[in-house]
């Protein structure tokens, strides 16, 4: 199988984005190839491999599209999510700083404004309230991230069975042809499954609690 993997070292002495940049530059890959396989914004590849955190989606969006980029490079996610994490926090730019850190204007100031001044900022803070909330909400119910590692697609093969692998959002359901699959707290998940001869359809579906189904279809050959 024709997957990009490598056993490369972590080191603690390198940041996340000389690592990325280092394994996809050893699989003489460009950015922009990359980005089309994964379907992620090359600007966001850029900006791992920058150390530009800022530019990242906020919340678990930012953290997924680090793991599918690590999975897809074969570096270990849960090593380099550390470092990531230790960047964060050394930078200031974590996602919940950036949230409590945002300065107000002193209540004498506010006092003294004009009304429809005090009017219109009030009116900003409601409209981001109900943004940021929608945002919440959009997040709960909408289908978690999943991601089959093996096999690729389209793939053949003369063996009976295949080894399913993948990893999808934390606390998802996992299921794989409608039998349950266990998963790691990190959300990576390996079941075997049999195989008949001709063309076998897997079907791997991820579902949160109260959020819709993600659903990877998966076709495999069986040669005689």
């Amino acid at each position: 199988m024709n997957q990009f993997r490598a056993n490369r070292i972590l080191l603690d002495s390198e940041t996340v984005a000389e690592q990325l940049r280092s394994a996809r530059r050893e699989k003489n890959l460009k950015l922009e190839d990359a980005a089309r396989k994964l379907n992620i914004g090359q600007k966001y590849l850029e900006a791992l491999e920058k150390g530009d955190f800022g530019k990242l989606p906020t919340g678990v969006y930012g953290k997924n599209f680090l793991r599918e980029y690590s999975v897809f490079l074969g570096l270990d996610y849960n090593e380099l999510e550390k470092i990531f994490q230790k960047e964060l926090d050394a930078a200031g730019s974590s996602p919940r700083h950036k949230l409590f850190s945002r300065q107000v204007a002193k209540t004498r100031y506010f006092l003294a404004m004009p009304k429809i001044i005090k009017n219109f900022i009030i009116s900003i803070v409601v409209v981001t309230c109900f943004i940021y909330l929608a945002l919440a909400v959009k997040a709960i119910v909408s289908p978690p991230y999943l991601l089959i590692t093996s096999p690729r697609e389209n793939f053949a093969t003369k063996e009976k069975t295949i080894n399913i692998a993948g990893v999808a959002e934390a606390e998802s359901q996992i299921a794989i042809n409608g039998k349950q699959a266990l998963t790691d707290e990190n959300g990576n998940f390996s079941e075997t499954v049999s195989l008949r001869n001709g063309i076998n359809v897997i079907t791997i579906t991820a579902k949160k609690r109260y959020g819709r189904e993600k659903i990877i279809k998966r076709q495999v050959l069986v040669k005689e």
